[in-house]
């Protein structure tokens, strides 16, 4: 996979990256935990699947959750800037979405929205999931992540 391309750059560069993760649970974080020397590059990572976790573990305000919604792009940048700032990363990454096969509450599609915050720089991405069962989702999603991250750090 590219996460060992993305694991290289950012050990070359000496950048470290932090997660919060959702809906992919720690997935996008164990691609890059499969390397020896993955400690040099994650800072750390929070699964915050529930409300209630990425209140506590993240300190995001319920008005932002309630106001755009628990999958939505605006989730997603606070979750990387967040993650970024407890954890002290270079690089914080945020991800939200619906893997299936039901949906959160007041959400209408299985997506997911991703948001990489490096250098004062936040990029958005979403990703469309309709096509795709659980575990296809997620994995859809981890790839994504890393397309996006090899890009950004070249």
């Amino acid at each position: 996979m590219i996460a060992k391309q993305v694991f290289d750059k950012l050990l070359n560069k000496g950048l470290t990256i932090a997660f919060a993760e959702s809906m992919t649970g720690g997935a996008a974080t164990y691609e890059l935990m499969k390397n020896p020397g993955a400690s040099k590059v994650i800072s750390g990572s929070i699964v915050a699947y529930s409300v209630k976790q990425k209140h506590n573990l993240l300190n995001m305000t319920l008005e932002d959750i309630n106001k755009y919604g628990i999958v939505s792009k605006e989730v997603s940048i606070i979750m990387a800037r967040k993650v970024k700032e407890i954890i002290g990363s270079d690089i914080g990454v945020g991800v939200t979405g619906n893997a299936g096969p039901t949906l959160q509450d007041n959400t209408t599609k299985k997506e997911a929205w991703i948001s990489i915050f490096y250098k004062h720089e936040m990029q958005v991405f979403h990703v469309d999931l309709e096509e795709c069962d659980r575990v296809e989702a997620i994995e859809k999603t981890v790839r994504f992540i890393y397309d996006n991250l090899s890009i950004i750090l070249q």
